[in-house]
């Protein structure tokens, strides 16, 4: 008879945690409306901006490398400016840091109605996101606990005839991966997604490899708000028919902070370990 009990208590348990996982699609879906809002958040931060990039041979071994920091300047309207820094931990040349000061200068002085519609260039590139929750099958494998708290795990599949609707979307039918995310805020912490064949990005334009690795990292500011933390990426690319691109590149960043009038004048230097670029 205790037998029989603790069987059906373990039933009865397994049906409960069943009944209080969410849906998976709804789950991804608020997931990503709140990503967008923590996108648009992200640009009143001023941070720093490591870029890795190494070619590699058709072994893997590294035949190049090239290492840029950056300090990303906010300047309202949902903008920012990545003046560079370093490179090859070489400070900048001064010829191009005057021209970063120049390109700098002149964005300043922009109009928010110019920068606003910086701003919905940026938007329109993005909006493949939107259609991710519809784009492929998700299921909750399991729960983890994270550096940010405990998170949902979710595995993704594509869906079976989706018909994309944006510029970038039609890369997701060669697509699989894992999404963890927060349950408390609903935000993506990591996700990770491989290439299960070649996507083309244009006839003319690149092809990435089957098997081709990407991984995306997001960090919880004491503040509480979500920002970018790493994204890595490990590829095999054809380039225009012509060139091809074996490449790993990882984008950390670092050292968040709300800068007020005087501290975005004087931008400190970046702490990080040993052109214009407004977006």
């Amino acid at each position: 008879m205790a037998l029989v009990m603790r069987l059906v208590a373990i039933v009865f348990a397994s049906s409960a945690a069943l009944l209080a996982q969410p849906d998976p699609r709804e789950l991804v879906r608020q997931s990503i409306a709140n990503g967008e809002q923590s996108w648009r958040r992200s640009f009143d931060y001023a941070c720093v901006k490591l870029d890795v990039t190494r070619q590699l041979d058709a072994e893997g071994h590294v035949r190049e490398a090239d290492e840029d920091v950056y300090d990303e300047i906010p300047l309202g309207n949902h903008t920012s400016f990545e003046e560079l820094v370093r490179h090859d931990n070489e400070p900048v040349a001064r010829v191009d840091l005057a021209k970063e000061e120049r390109d700098l200068a002149r964005l300043r002085a922009e109009s928010p109605e110019e920068r606003a519609r910086r701003f919905g260039k940026l938007a329109a590139e993005r909006s493949y996101m939107l259609e991710v929750p519809n784009a492929f099958d998700f299921r909750i494998v399991g729960e983890q606990n994270l550096a940010t708290g405990p998170a949902w795990v979710l595995d993704a599949v594509p869906h079976p005839g989706y018909q994309p609707q944006s510029r970038y979307a039609h890369m997701f039918h060669a697509m699989r991966g894992r999404l963890w995310i927060d349950k408390h805020d609903v935000q993506w912490v990591k996700a990770d997604a491989v290439a299960m064949s070649d996507v083309s990005f244009g006839f003319f334009v690149a092809r990435l490899a089957k098997g081709s690795h990407i991984q995306i990292e997001q960090m919880k500011l004491p503040d509480g708000s979500w920002v970018p933390k790493l994204i890595r990426a490990r590829a095999s690319a054809r380039l225009f028919l012509f060139f091809n691109r074996n490449f790993e590149e990882s984008i950390s960043y670092s050292n968040y902070r709300k800068p007020g009038p005087a501290v975005a004048a004087t931008r400190p230097s970046p702490q990080v370990p040993h052109g214009p670029h407004a977006r």
